[in-house]
């Protein structure tokens, strides 16, 4: 007998391990089989193409203000919308053209016309050099109007604090940001 098999395994004697066998080889079979795979939000689109690994400056008059980098992205030819899936979003400083900030969601959706970007899902923005950090569900992007918002509740955590708010607006340089309806939740330094 092996180290560590005694006796039983799972409530089935030696003599019932070939049946036992049988049921767990069918089981997983049926388990692996194609007609029963897990579909995924995004796995029924018929886009006329689907791109892994993109990368995409967003401009404001030729001046990249931000690098959108996407795991996978669907596009279609008639239309201006574009959907990415595992979004970051690298937004610039305009004069320095360093990085200033980073915005990370489990998906997003650009339009190339208005050249705007909605990150939805688990959406971060990251400030380093101001030591916050913004959780919401969606987080609008437009550098034609130097705007970062969303209307959903979101979270601040900044120096240690964290204050909620029932909604958030900043320009791209995050030098005017704005939190409405604010609520302190955690801030140990008070």
């Amino acid at each position: 007998m092996m180290a560590g098999w005694h006796g039983r395994t799972h409530g089935v004697s030696p003599a019932g391990w070939p049946a036992a066998i049988a049921i767990a080889v069918a089981a997983a079979a049926c388990l692996n089989s194609p007609d029963e795979e897990i579909p995924t939000e995004f796995e029924e689109i018929d886009a006329d193409e689907v791109m892994y690994g993109v990368e995409h400056y967003m401009t404001n008059n030729g001046v990249r203000e931000a690098l959108m980098s996407t795991d996978t992205m669907y596009i279609w030819r008639d239309s201006t919308h574009t959907w990415a899936i595992g979004l970051a979003l690298q937004v610039y400083d305009k004069r320095t053209g360093n990085d200033q900030a980073t915005i990370t969601a489990d998906s997003g959706r650009l339009d190339m016309r208005a050249n705007e970007l909605q990150a939805i899902g688990n959406a971060v923005l990251d400030i380093p050099d101001q030591d916050r950090q913004i959780r919401t569900e969606e987080l609008w992007v437009s550098p034609d109007s130097d705007r970062i918002w969303s209307d959903l509740p979101v979270v601040m955590r900044q120096s240690g604090c964290e204050i909620e708010g029932d909604r958030f607006d900043s320009d791209l340089s995050f030098k005017r940001v704005k939190l409405w309806g604010t609520r302190e939740r955690d801030c140990p330094n008070r």
